[in-house]
This record gives C-alpha cells, sequence and structure tokens, in this order.
C-alpha cells in the first residue's frame, strides 16, 4: 500500500514541479509511463514464471485490502487499530507527565533479558500514544509542534526549487520526512527508533535546506555573470 502512495504522490509532484514552458512536464510524464509499462511487464513476467504464487499473493491483498471484502482490515489496520492503541495511551494514570524515555523503546527487551530486571508495564503500539506514555501530553503536544515545523520549512524550500533539477531530489526527502514524522509514527514508534531511519531524516533534511543555494549556484554557473568585471576590480 505504501509503495503504491509513494509512486502516486512522486509522480504527481515530478509532473507538478517540472518547468512547463521548457517542455519538461511532458518528459516527466512520458517517464512515469515509462516505469508503470515497466511494472506491468514485470508482473505479467511474474504471472509467466511464477502463478502460483504470485496468485496466492493477490488473493491475500484481496481477502485483506478491499473494503469490499468481508475479511478486508485495511480500515482497521489503517485507522481503527492505531487510533484505539493511541486513545489507550490515556488509561494510564501518568499521562499528564509519563513513565519516563524509553518505556516504549525498542531496546526495553534487550536490557530486561540481559540485566534481568522487571520489564515496564505501560506501552502501547501507536507511536502518538508512545510519546503520550513516555513523556505525556506535553511531549506529544512538543512533538507535534517539531513536525509541523520541519514539514513547513521543507515545503517552503521545495516550492522554491519548482522548476529545478534539483525540484525532484528536495520533494523526496520532504515526502520521506512527513511520512516518517506522520503516518509512520501513527502506527508505531519503531520507525523513529531505527537509527537507520532516523539517521537518514536528519542527514537529508540538512541536505534539502542548502538545495536552494546549490541550485542558485549551477544557474549562475551556466549563464554566466550578468555584467562582465573590470578589469580595476581584478587589480
Amino acid at each position: 500500500m505504501w509503495g503504491m502512495i509513494n509512486i502516486l504522490a512522486t509522480s504527481v509532484a515530478f509532473i507538478w514541479g517540472a518547468p512547463w514552458k521548457q517542455g519538461e512536464a511532458l518528459r516527466v510524464f512520458r517517464g512515469v509511463q515509462r516505469a508503470l509499462l515497466g511494472i506491468a511487464l514485470g508482473i505479467v513476467l511474474l504471472l509467466t514464471a511464477f502463478p502460483d504464487a504470485l496468485l496466492t499473493r493477490l488473493a491475500i491483498y484481496e481477502a485483506a485490502l478491499l473494503p469490499s471484502s468481508p475479511t478486508s482490515e485495511l480500515a482497521y489496520r489503517s485507522w481503527d487499530y492505531p487510533i484505539q492503541n493511541f486513545l489507550d495511551a490515556f488509561s494510564y494514570d501518568r499521562w499528564p507527565y509519563g513513565y519516563g524515555i524509553g518505556t516504549c523503546g525498542l531496546g526495553a527487551q534487550y536490557v530486561t533479558r540481559i540485566f534481568k530486571v522487571k520489564p515496564p508495564g505501560p506501552g502501547v503500539e501507536s507511536g502518538f500514544g508512545a510519546l503520550v506514555v513516555e513523556m505525556g501530553i506535553g511531549g506529544l503536544v512538543l512533538w507535534f509542534v517539531m513536525s509541523v515545523a520541519i514539514t513547513a520549512s521543507a515545503w517552503k524550500v521545495v516550492k522554491k526549487l519548482k522548476g529545478s533539477p534539483l525540484f525532484p531530489l528536495g520533494f523526496v526527502i520532504f515526502w520521506y520526512a512527513f511520512v516518517l514524522l506522520f503516518p509512520a509514527t501513527l502506527g508505531g514508534i519503531q520507525a523513529y527508533e531505527d537509527f537507520l531511519l532516523n539517521a537518514y531524516l536528519w542527514l537529508l533534511l540538512g541536505i534539502l535546506f542548502r538545495l536552494p543555494s546549490l541550485s542558485l549556484s549551477a544557474q549562475f554557473s551556466a549563464n554566466g555573470p550578468a555584467v562582465e568585471p573590470r578589469r580595476h576590480w581584478i587589480r
């Protein structure tokens, strides 16, 4: 599901951000068409080579994801279950100020097993609920303030890059930050706690905020200085 959402979001964004006056939007659209054609060809080859494996998975997807299916889990897993887990965080007594950082962390299982200590009692699967359990309602509010500030600043940079060759890179970094900080965290805090995903988040944000100056430098190098410098300036 996330793969299809990412393909749709990036395809629409690349077409929107392409320089239309130079005819680049048509080239991007054709590139998207070729990518979709490649995916369709891959599915056909997979169906030809391994029909049983593909059809079995398609049957599972149809039963679990289609809203018309009586066993569909799409609405429950994407919204009902995370929201219920988030609300469960307020059933603990210390939800106003929390139980401490790491209570719902992935490392708690290793600390419990290695040091033979009692596991922390409270815990929820929702990432936003985990923030409430660990740091209280104030921690959740600060998380939203941080996340909104990051994504809003990143989107401003993306709009500045519209029409430049660096726009696709800028949008993908923005989209990565948005998905990690909001929908992925709604499902669980594990994605943000993953040290690879977390390190790439801050590294890529630093690259994103540097892109506008790189774009201007590239344009200046391509077009040259607007006025020929005088010799006495050089002396």
